[in-house]
């Protein structure tokens, strides 16, 4: 009987090993997850202002077409 509680004991102990590596492999992945999400968002984030400064751009561009177009009396007003 003592033989068998060993065993069952043994089991456990092993169990419990792989469980905590089990853990520890996957805070490391989160972790990385995490960075590489980070990651994302700044390029996402970078994007977003490149095109609202191109937006800007090209709203200047249409206000100066438009002074141009009333000065050579081109508006289809």
């Amino acid at each position: 009987m003592e033989n068998m509680n060993n065993i069952v004991l043994e089991h456990l102990v092993a169990l419990r090993n792989e469980l905590k590596e089990f853990r520890q492999e996957a805070r490391e992945e989160l972790q990385i997850i995490r960075m590489r999400l980070n990651s994302v968002e700044r390029t996402v984030s970078g994007a977003h202002d490149d095109n609202m400064i191109v937006q800007m751009r090209i709203d200047k561009v249409d206000e100066k077409i438009d002074k141009i177009e009333k000065r050579l009396e081109l508006s289809a007003a």
